[in-house]
């Protein structure tokens, strides 16, 4: 879609005047240096997609936008230093490319920039987005930590794996769902179905992440393929395989995943079979086109013209059809 190209072209300049004379450099470089470094941008093309369904401008919703793709990205800068990761979007981390105190510093003026930009707004709509964002970045948090103890857990369950995704990655998109409805002046009602909508979205997006990083194609995922099984990242992938198989296949299936020095490539493709046996794959396709599914449906209670709930449904599959 044309649109969304120059959604992104606007966001990006937008973002880029935002922080063209800050100083010290060594300060705001790292920081420039995230944001220019690709991104699919999902949370802000969110807000502005939708202030332009409602109110059909989008210039007002741009200091928003930018808001939550440097608040996502603050994120990120923060989840490389714990995770001690060298790699981001194909691209050295901050905390490689300079060190850990440089990123920390680097995210913690990014979080103060994403609120900065919601003081542009009117009084209302800058409380309003302000509260948005506050009760957002502690359920972000929250996740966060949930994803940190996982890592030490072995009997994560599956509801715990829906409570985490829910909180660190849905709820940042719904936020972008809402900010586009504030902004726009839409009303209550059809803000809380965003919100919903977004939510719901949101959750069908984390999994077909998942889904992808096991079974879609490098070129389409920009990623490469496997890296939660090398990473050992207990997916819900992995949660459905350890729950449905069991004796012999259950401990050659966590062998494989957790002590495994073989190849990585062919460990990738041992854990993918396990995937495919235990019926994990499927019951992860069924997950996503559940949740996608409530998302569509979310969208006819919307108070909104009918082309243009079919031009929000056809954008909402664009994102959960990449590259599976």
């Amino acid at each position: 879609m044309n649109k969304f190209n120059d959604y992104i072209k606007d966001l990006n300049d937008y973002i880029d005047k935002y922080l063209l004379s800050n100083y010290p450099s060594n300060l705001y470089d790292p920081v420039k240096y995230v944001l220019q470094n690709g991104g699919k941008r999902v949370r802000p093309l969110f807000t502005l997609f939708i202030s332009d369904l409602f109110s059909e401008k989008i210039n007002n919703a741009l200091p928003a936008a930018a808001s939550l793709e440097i608040f996502h990205n603050f994120t990120l800068v923060h989840d490389d230093i714990m995770d001690n990761a060298l790699i981001r979007r194909g691209a050295k981390t901050i905390n490689d490319k300079w060190n850990n105190n440089t990123a920390i510093l680097s995210g913690d003026i990014m979080l103060i920039l994403s609120y900065n930009l919601l003081s542009k707004y009117k009084d209302q709509t800058y409380i309003e987005l302000s509260k948005e964002l506050n009760n957002t970045a502690i359920l972000v948090f929250e996740g966060q930590q949930y994803d940190i103890d996982f890592s030490t857990q072995n009997n994560v369950q599956i509801d715990d794996y829906f409570k985490m995704i829910e909180l660190k990655t849905a709820e940042l998109i719904a936020c972008s769902f809402k900010f586009g409805g504030i902004v726009s002046e839409a009303s209550e009602n059809n803000i809380q179905t965003l919100y919903k909508i977004g939510k719901n979205l949101g959750i069908a997006f984390q999994l077909e992440d998942d889904y992808l990083d096991a079974f879609g194609q490098s070129k389409d995922f920009g990623k490469k393929i496997g890296g939660d099984i090398l990473e050992k990242k207990k997916t819900l992938l992995y949660i459905l395989s350890k729950e449905n198989l069991e004796g012999d296949e259950e401990e050659l299936f966590l062998n494989t995943f957790n002590f495994s020095d073989i190849d990585g490539e062919e460990k990738i493709k041992k854990i993918k079979s396990f995937y495919i046996s235990s019926g994990s794959k499927k019951a992860l396709e069924d997950y996503i086109k559940k949740y996608y599914d409530i998302s569509i449906n979310l969208i006819d209670d919307l108070e909104l013209e009918e082309n243009k709930k079919n031009v929000f449904k056809e954008y909402c599959s664009s994102l959960i059809n990449r590259g599976s």
